[in-house]
């Protein structure tokens, strides 16, 4: 029986791709056209472009955060919003369109995260095609990762950021701060914690806590193998009970897209139902945070996470730990569980940098319409 299934889906494989190939381009199509139908005598416009598609709850709640920045600080632009393959397909004239529409007070907005890099991906592409065609675009860069494993990538991708001599760029942690001042000596830069942040001190929870949450990533990022991880589990289950789970979730992003507030504060509370959260994830960290729950981070094969925490140092000193083995894990979990904790944190991310970011990009817009 299993043979014959195998045979039936080699024979369709080529028509499902096929088809799905079509759907993607009528999607694609009908998106762009959204453009030509924007009347360009209406209000000022945000074009927030790079939007979330897929199902990781960390990357959601990313677009949820700038939703919501957007929406308390610029209530007065209409806000038009756009996947990165989307604006990257050349077969429809999005950027073309895109160009004739923007006027000087408009707005680009980059959407957050691991997307400045050679990895894989259409961000950066992304960002490269909107700056070369639109230098003197009003642009803020959400908060970045930056990473590239080839100069040619990096030096082709700074070639091009450096054109936009009207775009806000954040840096998500100290080491991409650090490469972003090389490589970009005319941008404007800032170090900035990633808008997630913005949700830690707005919720308090009161029910029982109890066990242990490893929230583990299983891609190519992790530094630790499965085995590993739940050898770890093992040892921690001698005297805790551990569960294990990770912030990628078996749903569309689609259905998540239609319910964000109840995905992303969903998970928050179930982070809330912990002693302690040990985690490889960037999201993780802040969710536990925004859950009050203390985490212990582990590493990752590059600086993302560690380096992430770095923000939370001085703010919540007795919740966020870094470790940099398993062994000092363990360490750190039989210390915390013996602390005592009124699992209440203040909303210091939210008050002291988001709160002043309009500030910041407006400095850079309004040097731009100076020059109009």
């Amino acid at each position: 029986m299993s043979n014959v299934v195998s045979i039936v889906k080699n024979i369709f494989r080529p028509y499902y791709r096929r088809w799905k190939k079509y759907r993607i381009k009528l999607y694609h199509k009908k998106q762009v056209k959204r453009l030509f139908s924007i009347d360009t005598k209406d209000k000022h416009k945000i074009f927030y472009l790079g939007i979330t598609a897929h199902s990781n709850l960390g990357d959601m709640a990313q677009y949820y955060c700038i939703r919501t920045w957007l929406k308390s600080n610029y209530s007065d632009y209409e806000v038009f919003e756009f996947e990165a393959n989307v604006v990257v397909d050349s077969r429809f004239g999005f950027i073309e369109e895109l160009k004739a529409l923007l006027s000087p007070k408009d707005m680009i907005v980059f959407q957050s995260g691991y997307t400045t890099q050679d990895l894989g991906g259409v961000h950066d592409l992304m960002h490269r095609l909107i700056i070369d065609n639109m230098p003197y675009a009003n642009i803020l860069m959400m908060p970045q990762t930056i990473f590239f494993k080839k100069e040619e990538n990096k030096l082709r991708t700074a070639y091009s950021y450096n054109q936009a001599k009207n775009m806000l760029f954040l840096a998500r942690d100290n080491v991409s701060y650090q490469m972003a001042l090389a490589m970009f000596p005319d941008v404007h830069i800032k170090p900035f914690p990633d808008i997630v942040t913005t949700l830690i001190g707005h919720f308090n929870f009161y029910h029982k806590r109890d066990g242990i949450l490893i929230c583990r990533r299983n891609d190519g990022e992790k530094f630790y193998s499965e085995e590993q991880i739940i050898d770890l589990k093992n040892k921690i289950e001698e005297f805790e009970l551990v569960s294990i789970s990770d912030t990628t979730i078996k749903r569309s992003y689609k259905t998540i897209r239609k319910d964000l507030k109840g995905f992303v504060e969903g998970i928050i509370e179930d982070y809330s139902k912990y002693k302690l959260i040990i985690t490889d994830r960037y999201h993780g960290t802040i969710f536990s945070l925004a859950a009050n729950t203390p985490v212990i981070v582990i590493k990752t094969t590059d600086h993302k996470v560690t380096t992430g925490v770095d923000w939370f140092k001085g703010v919540y000193n007795k919740y966020a730990f870094k470790a940099d083995s398993l062994e000092e894990v363990l360490t750190l979990t039989k210390q915390i569980l013996f602390f005592e904790y009124d699992y209440r944190l203040n909303p210091y991310f939210d008050k002291e940098y988001y709160g002043k970011l309009k500030p910041f990009f407006e400095n850079v817009y309004n040097h731009n319409l100076s020059k109009q």
